[in-house]
């Protein structure tokens, strides 16, 4: 019995680990787009959309939703799809204002998540963001040099770009209706 409790309780935290499991592989992300290690930005961005798909499978199919994992899962996401775009930035690849507004948009929706109770679900556009940012984030450190992926990677951007509003006004309805 106790076996099967501890199991049960390693299984829960599968998805929450998974999460963490992303947020340190920041600490590398930050080291290879610092020394110029494309190959290695890309393979670790592959390697947090995948973990941040297990996490959600994982947890929606065996029902192992945590208030933890509500936290953990959209922290990680945001901090693992802004390091890269704040790095683009750096080097001009992407405008400066429109990741401040990236930037205000993520406070925004954390500070409701915050304020709320039982926080804010995500919404499917929300997730459609982060693939699109995502998308974006891959097709620029793409090892291979074609300028179709450029182009590619600044469309999905700014489209994640417009999402990003769109979500927010949605998210801003959904408290109102709260209150």
């Amino acid at each position: 019995m106790l076996l099967k409790k501890n199991l049960k309780n390693l299984a829960l935290n599968i998805p929450n680990l998974l999460s963490i499991s992303r947020l340190f592989l920041i600490f590398p992300l930050i080291l290879f787009l610092e020394i110029n290690r494309p190959v290695y930005v890309f393979i670790l961005i592959i390697i947090g959309g995948l973990t941040d798909y297990l996490d959600g499978l994982i947890a929606r199919k065996f029902n192992l939703k945590t208030r933890l994992g509500a936290i953990l899962d959209p922290l990680s996401d945001k901090v693992f799809y802004l390091i890269p775009l704040t790095f683009l930035c750096k080097n001009n690849i992407i405008p400066f204002w429109s990741l401040s507004l990236i930037f205000f948009r993520e406070l925004i929706i954390s500070s409701l998540r915050n304020s709320t109770k039982d926080g804010l679900p995500a919404s499917k556009l929300g997730k459609i963001k982060t693939f699109f940012f995502f998308i974006s984030v891959i097709s620029f450190f793409t090892p291979l040099k074609i300028s179709l992926l450029n182009n590619l990677a600044l469309i999905f951007y700014w489209f994640g770009f417009i999402l990003t509003f769109v979500t927010l006004l949605g998210y801003l309805r959904i408290k109102k209706n709260m209150i």
